[in-house]
């Protein structure tokens, strides 16, 4: 299985990330490489979300379609999500945003393993510069969105 990490730390606050983070219908506007996402089964109230999402997902002539379900719990502000279908033996994704100070620190880690041999060799060889893409995507919508709270 390969397991990817990232802490940054963003001056923005908490909840706004907590929000973006969650509002994974509108992943397809800013994350590269997910072409379409539909959100089904969505249960919503103050403190949660939980819904499943369908995203299909195309890179240099790969194309793959994944069912997780998604739950976002506002206490915390944390973000599981887990694999139902698709061609992952196993995936996991986790978000942790905390207040530190005017900023927050964002904790992302991903975990995955897909069935097909080939298509691991290729995700393990190039992890680190996906993860590092969709990082550098949330960070660039999260500014687009908010306002700083840096001084």
């Amino acid at each position: 299985m390969s397991t990817h990490r990232e802490t940054l730390v963003l001056p923005y606050r908490a909840g706004d990330l907590f929000d973006l983070a969650s509002d994974v219908a509108r992943y397809p506007e800013f994350i590269p490489w997910i072409k379409t996402l539909k959100v089904s089964d969505r249960r919503e109230s103050d403190e949660r979300m939980q819904c499943r999402a369908e995203a299909s997902v195309g890179f240099k002539g790969f194309s793959e379609t994944f069912v997780t379900d998604v739950d976002a719990r506002r206490d915390g502000y944390a973000i599981d999500v887990s694999l139902v279908r698709g061609p992952f033996r196993k995936l996991r994704n986790s978000w942790r945003m905390a207040a530190q100070g005017n900023a927050t620190r964002v904790d992302f880690a991903i975990e995955f393993e897909f069935r097909n041999f080939v298509l691991q060799a290729l995700a393990d060889a190039n992890k680190a510069y996906a993860t590092r893409r969709v990082i550098d995507a949330f960070v660039k919508e999260a500014g687009r969105r908010f306002t700083s709270t840096a001084a």
